[in-house]
């Protein structure tokens, strides 16, 4: 079988390195837009501990122990100076985005599949669906490259508040939730610990607030420092990090109707987006991939029944998580 996987992230690498797998003598080539030390985002919440969590990426890879993971098994609610600390009964993982990204790259490309760089396709007649008995779209929250075919035009929504996703250097050993009253408005951080060094730290405010407060005319530097200073207690007076491009921009979410049309099929956030605030958008893709992997294989004669068995399938699992985030 001959497969093209669009996007090197975590949804496209899974598929490609499981299937792979389970199907040595198959061609599997990736492309992917960027160029291959680019990785955006800081880290991202996995489930249960590697490598004995299915739906955990790292549980995939032999040296998961290098990448630095954080578990996770404590929840802490702060409003504005009160605090409260529970048990959350289940353990998360913390990890670099980067690394773990990386490393899957490093399983494919040992496994003898293909991945090129700087490679966008953004058009329907940029992929040449004729030449592969399956094209999977894993590229990530992009309306308008996921736009192949009128049955895969996706259903997009923005949300109200207006959102930024910081790194800091200060290492919060629980899953947070911060509320901060500042500049005549409410400010919510998101943050958790994915390095031994490193911790997520996600901001969001509405929009009144975002104006009210001049970030939206603050310079990157200034609005790091702004936002320092909003939580500079829970931050221990360390800095927040502005990831390389990145804005401060209202939420997209990004879903469709069906998973796929013809060879077409969806995979990741291409398919459904998870919002940042239930912190499943990795979980997603990954279980995501598995089932797309199963429906494959169990169907490898016959693609056609093979994506309509993934369609019936991964449909209603992803609107469950669009719900949670509701």
């Amino acid at each position: 079988m001959n497969i093209l996987v669009i996007g090197a992230g975590p949804a496209g690498l899974m598929f490609s390195s499981q299937i792979k797998k389970l199907n040595p003598d198959w061609h599997i080539n990736i492309i992917e837009k960027n160029n291959q030390d680019e990785s955006v985002g800081w880290g991202v919440v996995l489930p249960g501990r590697a490598p004995h969590h299915p739906a955990n990426p790292l549980s995939y890879l032999s040296n998961h122990e290098t990448l630095d993971a954080q578990y996770i098994e404590e929840f802490k609610l702060t409003h504005h100076n009160d605090s409260a600390l529970t048990k959350t009964g289940v353990t998360l993982c913390g990890a670099e985005r980067k690394s773990m990204v990386h490393e899957l790259r490093q399983l494919c490309i040992g496994l003898g599949i293909s991945i090129e760089y700087e490679k966008p396709a953004s058009k329907l007649v940029d992929l040449q669906c004729n030449k592969y008995d399956l094209v999977v779209v894993s590229n990530g929250i992009n309306h308008t490259s996921t736009y192949y075919k009128e049955a895969l035009k996706p259903k997009v929504e923005f949300g109200k508040n207006r959102y930024m996703w910081y790194g800091t250097t200060k290492k919060f050993d629980e899953m947070n939730l911060i509320f901060k009253t500042k500049a005549k408005g409410i400010f919510v951080a998101h943050c958790y610990k994915y390095s031994s060094n490193m911790s997520t730290f996600v901001v969001e405010c509405s929009e009144e607030t975002y104006i009210n407060s001049g970030l939206d005319e603050m310079s990157t530097q200034n609005a790091e420092a702004f936002i320092a200073s909003v939580f500079e207690e829970e931050l221990d007076g360390q800095t927040v990090i502005s990831p390389k491009g990145l804005k401060w921009r209202n939420f997209m979410t990004l879903s469709h109707a069906q998973a796929y049309s013809d060879n077409i099929v969806l995979l990741g956030d291409a398919l459904q987006s998870g919002h940042f605030s239930i912190g499943h958008g990795t979980t997603m893709a990954v279980v995501g991939a598995q089932m797309l992997v199963k429906s494959v294989y169990d169907h490898s004669d016959n693609i056609a029944t093979a994506l309509e068995d993934f369609n019936q399938n991964v449909m209603p699992v992803m609107q469950l998580f669009d719900q949670h985030a509701s």
